[in-house]
C-alpha cells in the first residue's frame, strides 16, 4: 500500500503545482492589464519587455527605412494583446488539465477514453474565453463549473481593455501629430521670412509659444502614462518630434534674447522649461541616460528614432 500512497501524494503534488502555475500565469496577465493601463506610468512588467524587444527587433531590421521602422509601434500593440490573451488561455488550461478525466464529462461523440490531454484543456480554455460554448465538454464539479464563466469574464474584459487602449493610443498619437505638425508649420515660416518669430508683435509671439508649451507639456504627460506611443514612429520628418525640436529650440533661444521684462521671453522661458522635461522623460523612461543634460539627450532622442543625421 505504501507505493500506491507514495504515487497518490506524488500525483497530488504535481496537480497542485500545474494548478499554481496556471493560477501565477492568469493573476500575472491580470496585473500587467492594470500596470499598463490604469497605473500613473503605465507600465506593466510583461508589456514593457515586450514592446522594447518588439523595438529593437524592429529597429535592427528597419536599415535606416522609416517606413519599416513605422510598423513597430502596431506590432508591439498587438504583440502585447496576444501575449494577455495566451497567458490567460494557457493559465486556465494549466488549471483545467489535471481535473479534465474525473471532473468533465464528455459528449457523447467524444471518447472519453482519448481524452484528457493539455491540448483539450487548452481547447476547453479557448472555448471559455472567447465564450463559444459549444457544451461538447462540460463540468461536473461546482467549483469547476463556476470556472468556465470567470474565464469567460476575463475573456470579455481582455477585449474591453484592448479596444480601450486603441482609444486612449488614437488620442495620445493625433495629439502628437497635430503638435508635429504645428511645429513643422512654424518652422518653415520661421526660417523662410526676414523677420522671425522674436521681431514681431510680442503678445502675439507669446500666444504662439503657450500653445506651443501646453502641446509639449500634453505630449510629455502622455509619454508618462502611455509609454508606447513612444514606439509609434512616423514616416514623415514633418511629424517626427525628434527632426523638428532643434529647430524649435532655435526660435525658443531667440525669444528668450528678447527685452527680460517682456512677455514673450518669459513664455519662451516656459516653453524652453516644458522642453527640458520633454527630454529628461524621454532620456530617463526610453533611452535609459537619467540625469544627462535634456538637450544632450535630444540627440539620443534622435538616434534611436534612426532620424540622427
Amino acid at each position: 500500500m505504501e507505493p500506491v500512497s507514495g504515487l497518490r501524494n506524488t500525483l497530488v503534488g504535481v496537480t497542485v503545482i500545474i494548478t499554481m502555475i496556471g493560477a501565477v500565469l492568469v493573476l500575472v496577465a491580470l496585473r500587467d492589464v492594470f500596470d499598463t493601463l490604469f497605473h500613473p506610468h503605465g507600465q506593466g512588467v510583461v508589456s514593457e519587455r515586450l514592446i522594447q524587444a518588439v523595438w529593437r527587433i524592429a529597429r535592427s531590421l528597419a536599415r535606416g527605412n522609416h517606413q519599416n521602422l513605422s510598423l513597430a509601434g502596431p506590432v508591439a500593440f498587438v504583440t502585447v494583446i496576444s501575449a494577455w490573451g495566451a497567458m490567460v488561455v494557457l493559465g486556465f488550461g494549466l488549471i483545467i488539465w489535471p481535473q479534465l478525466t474525473d471532473g468533465f464529462a464528455f459528449s457523447a461523440g467524444l471518447n472519453a477514453a482519448d481524452q484528457g490531454g493539455f491540448v483539450d484543456a487548452v481547447y476547453l480554455s479557448l472555448v471559455n474565453v472567447t465564450s463559444l460554448g459549444y457544451g461538447d465538454i462540460v463540468a461536473t464539479t461546482d467549483v469547476l463549473r463556476l470556472l468556465g464563466p470567470l474565464e469567460t469574464v476575463i475573456g470579455l474584459g481582455l477585449l474591453t481593455a484592448s479596444i480601450s487602449w486603441i482609444m486612449l493610443l488614437y488620442g495620445v498619437l493625433s495629439a502628437s501629430r497635430s503638435l508635429s505638425h504645428q511645429i513643422a508649420l512654424l518652422t518653415e515660416v520661421e526660417f523662410s521670412r526676414p523677420i522671425g518669430l522674436a521681431g514681431i508683435e510680442p503678445s502675439f509671439s507669446a500666444g504662439v509659444l503657450a500653445d506651443l508649451t501646453s502641446g509639449v507639456v500634453k505630449m510629455r504627460d502622455d509619454l508618462v502614462h502611455s509609454p508606447i506611443a513612444y514606439y509609434f514612429h512616423p514616416r514623415d520628418p514633418r511629424h517626427a518630434l525628434p527632426v523638428l525640436l532643434p529647430g524649435l529650440l532655435k526660435i525658443v533661444d531667440s525669444c528668450s534674447a528678447t527685452d527680460p521684462a517682456t512677455a514673450l521671453a518669459y513664455q519662451a522661458a516656459m516653453l524652453d522649461r516644458a522642453i527640458d522635461e520633454l527630454l529628461a522623460t524621454v532620456a530617463e523612461e526610453f533611452l535609459g541616460c537619467s540625469g544627462r543634460n535634456p538637450r544632450d539627450a535630444l540627440e539620443g532622442y534622435r538616434r534611436d528614432h534612426l532620424w540622427a543625421d
